[in-house]
């Protein structure tokens, strides 16, 4: 019945549909809260629910107990009535997943971007994997509500393609990602940035019910932000995930690959990272690197959060002076945006030495704002952030008021 909640729908079915996403949100809930939301008679939604009950959407999940008479039921949605597929396609690696409509990961696999390989071998390989999951799962075609793709890219909506600066092969801005996907699986494909889906996930998984404004934040390979403002996800449309990494924290600093001067970006990056360590292994700096590289022009992202995560001082007294100039760079987007909830993630973000040095740097800097409550978090999902999201984004397609 999902499927029948896009494009023409009667009366009935758009009523079926807003209980859905009021049960979807406020779950679990008992019907006279979904009356006080809906506007609906008692009656009326009581037919519909039990409805959806028949339809297998929704279940009683025996939540609450009653304190006089019979025990009221508690309407949440049956997470394993659909199924998403999340997908995200980085410049280092692809992740996909396959989760029931409460966002839980029932499967998932990641594998590094093959630099040599094509983006169509590449959309083959995603496929493969896809079909092995519904395979493996015993799922129908008709129970995959559509598949959702994060990419870290500049997309071409109209031509439904990508252009990645990074380290990616050549060809991918001359691959329609959906066209191709939707030529394989008969379902819904949507394709959107990565940052905008990471903070989409964490949104309706944690903090849809706390708050309608969370920024996302991330860094990796580049430094990216993905913005809910009044419940909505900003800036989707006008490639704006990118410009969080170029607001400027220092005006005498580095040089950035943009061309400017002191943006984020040249601090707190993987690849500043990475600059940074190499430049002080050349001055003769101490780490557990020189031990495994001969050349430090060998030394990879990979290789220097492999350190931290042993401890390497040099690796780590970096990485804390890139966290310092995150904090500050999260200072002017929390003093222009006044979200509530701000996360912090990514490959280098989800270190927890960076995150506590960007937060302690927060703190500092904005003390002297009593009336300013933010609550600064590390990212939930982990690596599995924006595919996560790009699940949701399937989900949402579906509810969303057209």
């Amino acid at each position: 019945m999902l499927q029948e909640f896009v494009g023409l729908m009667s009366p009935k079915t758009k009523s079926l549909k807003a209980l859905y996403s009021l049960i979807r949100k406020h779950g679990p809930i008992r019907i006279n809260e979904l009356v006080e939301l809906s506007g609906f008679k008692h009656s009326t939604c009581s037919r519909l629910v039990e409805e959806l009950v028949q339809a297998g959407l929704i279940y009683d999940s025996g939540f609450g107990e009653a304190k006089v008479g019979r025990k009221p039921a508690f309407y949440v949605i049956k997470p394993d009535s659909h199924f998403l597929i999340g997908v995200e396609i980085s410049s280092l690696f692809i992740v996909v997943l396959l989760l029931d409509l409460n966002l839980q990961v029932l499967d998932e696999v990641n594998f590094k971007m093959d630099f040599g390989s094509s983006p169509q071998s590449t959309l083959n390989l995603i496929g493969d994997y896809i079909d092995s999951m519904l395979q493996q799962h015993q799922l129908k075609q008709y129970q995959l509500l559509g598949i959702g793709v994060g990419v870290i890219g500049s997309i071409h909506r109209d031509s439904g393609t990508v252009f990645f600066k990074d380290h990616l092969s050549m060809g991918w801005d001359q691959l329609n990602i959906i066209e191709a996907l939707e030529k394989r699986f008969p379902t819904v494909v949507l394709l959107d940035h990565g940052a905008n889906l990471a903070a989409l996930g964490e949104y309706r998984s944690k903090y849809w019910s706390e708050t309608e404004n969370l920024v996302y934040t991330s860094s990796g390979v580049g430094i990216r932000s993905g913005i809910i403002l009044q419940g909505q996800v900003v800036g989707s449309k006008l490639d704006m995930d990118e410009s969080f990494g170029h607001i400027t924290v220092d005006v005498h600093g580095r040089k950035c690959s943009c061309g400017a001067y002191g943006c984020l970006e040249a601090y707190s990056s993987l690849p500043a990272v990475k600059e940074e360590v190499i430049r002080q292994l050349k001055r003769g700096k101490p780490s557990s690197l020189q031990e495994i590289f001969l050349q430090t022009d060998d030394i990879q992202f990979h290789h220097i959060l492999d350190a931290l995560k042993q401890g390497d001082f040099l690796c780590s007294d970096v990485v804390r002076d890139a966290a310092y100039y995150y904090g500050i760079g999260l200072t002017n987007l929390i003093q222009l945006l006044r979200p509530d909830i701000v996360i912090i993630g990514g490959g280098l973000g989800g270190n927890v030495d960076f995150y506590e040095m960007a937060l302690a740097t927060v703190q500092e800097r904005t003390k002297q704002y009593k009336n300013l409550q933010v609550k600064i978090i590390r990212a939930s999902s982990g690596y599995n952030a924006v595919a996560v999201g790009a699940g949701c984004m399937v989900f949402d397609y579906f509810l969303e008021e057209k």
